[in-house]
């Protein structure tokens, strides 16, 4: 992956600011926020008192769905992954089927997940897939074979409708879990993932269709990082090759995938400062200027 990636869609983050200023979860219920904490408690029993402790906050690509037994977190996951990496302790609260409301919901009434997220040195978000695929489900089939759907013209424009709906939802409720987040730990460092496509192109219509909504999401999400000062995983750029990255006729990364992800958030915690520098009016200005004087002198 570029280094200049997560530069790259933050540049259109700000700009965007500037401007306007598998199968997939449903085969695995939500846990309740109770559950999440009974399961990271227990886990937590286990692993030796580091003085670093990540905490992952997310869908069924944190908790590494298809990696493991479905009834705790996958150690193939990318949180685990990355908090071995540095030496770090992980806490993963992730939870299949999860959308960017339930999250929400669950850092503004769960007092043991906030209780954890206060306690974390380092947070990774990874969710919103869930806001744009479970429309896009909802339309195909039982037993579909989802290479071969094509939608009527109605059904296309209820689809986008709702896509468009998933986005401003990602936005929204992206925005107010990370105020969250640094409300309840001004300290730690917030890694945000932004989507990929885990559609192969062969598959064109389901392909095209995610790429559109998932691109205005990446931006969506990358504005909302950008504005509190926190670095972006790109994994739109990073999971690229469904063949390998994402499990057969799924949704979810390989083992491959999460290794891909956890190498995506190391890259993206190296960025920290400088995005939080960004978010200063000083840093935009310099930022700003630095794209200028680059457009000006013919570099890009």
């Amino acid at each position: 992956m570029s280094a200049l990636g997560p530069w790259l869609t933050a540049f259109g983050a700000m700009f965007f600011l500037l401007h306007a200023i598998g199968q997939p979860d449903v085969l695995a219920p939500p846990q309740g926020a109770a559950d999440v904490h009974v399961a990271s408690a227990a886990r937590a029993a286990q692993a030796p008192d580091e003085t670093h402790v990540l905490v992952a906050l997310g869908d069924s690509i944190t908790f590494g769905y298809h990696l493991g037994n479905h009834h705790e977190p996958s150690p193939l996951a990318f949180p685990y992954l990355l908090a071995k990496k540095e030496g770090w302790r992980a806490v993963d609260l992730g939870v299949p089927g999860w959308t960017s409301g339930d999250l929400l919901r669950a850092l503004r009434t769960n007092a043991a997940m906030r209780a954890d997220v206060a306690a974390a040195q380092v947070i990774t978000v990874d969710i919103g897939s869930n806001d744009l695929l479970l429309p896009a489900l909802a339309m195909l089939p039982k037993g579909a074979d989802w290479a071969r759907v094509t939608p009527t013209s109605s059904q296309a424009a209820t689809l986008a409708s709702k896509l468009a709906q998933g986005i401003q939802d990602i936005r929204s409720n992206l925005a107010s879990i990370l105020r969250l987040l640094h409300q309840d730990n001004p300290r730690a460092t917030v890694v945000v993932y932004d989507l990929y496509n885990p559609f192969p192109a062969s598959d064109k219509w389901l392909h095209q269709t995610a790429e559109s909504a998932i691109v205005a999401a990446n931006v969506a999400i990358a504005a909302d990082a950008v504005a509190v000062g926190d670095p972006v995983a790109d994994a739109y750029d990073t999971l690229t090759d469904p063949s390998a990255d994402i499990l057969p006729h799924d949704v979810h990364p390989t083992a491959l995938g999460q290794r891909l992800l956890a190498e995506a958030g190391e890259q993206a915690l190296a960025l920290a400062p400088m995005f939080q520098a960004a978010a200063t009016p000083q840093g935009q200005n310099a930022i700003l200027q630095w794209l200028g004087d680059g457009l000006a002198d013919g570099a890009w």
